[in-house]
């Protein structure tokens, strides 16, 4: 076989090798990031401290959602979301929300958190 065939062979089976197997697709490891946070996001709200959760919402959440209404994000008022939900967006964010991990919001500020969007019926206390 002449050379150059035997090297673009090659390099037709490593570029096959390489796109196997690997990391999905962006909206399928989307998707399947989205189904195991939500699981893992699960659990009864595990904070009554809505002063705090005030306090973390006006830090980082008023900016767009000013008064739990729609601003540069949706309106949440109403919204009446999961606590899983909740703790997911602002964990991952989500269309032009950022998202904000724990060396932002802590898992305790993250539940007063929830526990303050309760009171703006963004967060559904019984789901």
């Amino acid at each position: 076989m002449d050379k150059a065939i035997v090297v673009a062979l090659v390099a037709i089976v490593l570029v096959a090798a390489c796109s196997k197997g690997g990391t999905p697709t962006t909206p399928d490891r989307a998707a399947a990031d989205r189904a195991k946070s939500l699981e893992a996001y699960d659990f009864p709200i595990g904070s009554t401290d809505v002063a705090r959760g005030e306090v973390v919402y006006t830090e980082f959440c008023e900016g767009c959602h000013p008064g739990g209404e729609a601003g540069d994000g949706p309106k949440l008022v109403g919204l009446s979301e999961s606590s899983s939900q909740m703790r997911f967006k602002v964990r991952y964010g989500g269309d032009e929300m950022p998202g904000f991990d724990s060396s932002k919001i802590s898992d305790a500020d993250l539940e007063a958190l929830v526990a303050y969007t309760v009171t703006l019926g963004a967060v559904s206390p019984s789901l």
